[in-house]
């Protein structure tokens, strides 16, 4: 099963994320694969020191949500965790294409999301655009 070489899994701290992370390091351990979280951190545009703080506020929650997902992948499962810039969206896209990953597992709704029943953008726009399969966890 070498399909599931290379999985990226984008989590953004809310349960349903690390639900998906679960099913990749499931899929992982199967296959003796390799997960690699990011966790993407929106831009900041320069300004005055409230932007300066608040970017680095992001940056610093976004290293606890890969600090808890690196917990949770354990020492017996090949993990990668990366920290992004940019828009979850189209960072997700780019880094499957460019690190050529096989599969793409993540939640269909994350933090911004309003229903639990909806289809996130982020999921939606990633379903649409990408060129490898797309796991979608509800």
């Amino acid at each position: 099963m070498k399909d599931f070489a290379k999985i990226l899994v984008p989590v953004d701290g809310s349960k349903k994320s690390f639900e998906a992370l679960d099913r990749a390091l499931t899929l992982a351990g199967f296959t003796h694969g390799e997960v690699t979280c990011i966790h993407v951190i929106p831009e900041v545009s320069e300004g005055g020191p409230r932007t300066k703080e608040m970017g680095k506020h992001l940056k610093e929650d976004g290293n606890i949500v890969l600090k808890k997902a690196a917990r949770r992948a354990g020492k017996n499962t090949k993990f990668k965790a990366r920290l992004v810039h940019g828009a979850p969206h189209t960072e997700t896209i780019k880094i499957a294409r460019n690190g050529k990953f096989d599969h793409i597992v993540m939640s269909t709704t994350g933090k911004g999301a309003a229903d639990a029943d909806m289809l996130g953008s982020v999921s939606n726009y990633v379903l649409h655009k990408s060129k490898v399969p797309v796991y979608l966890i509800k």
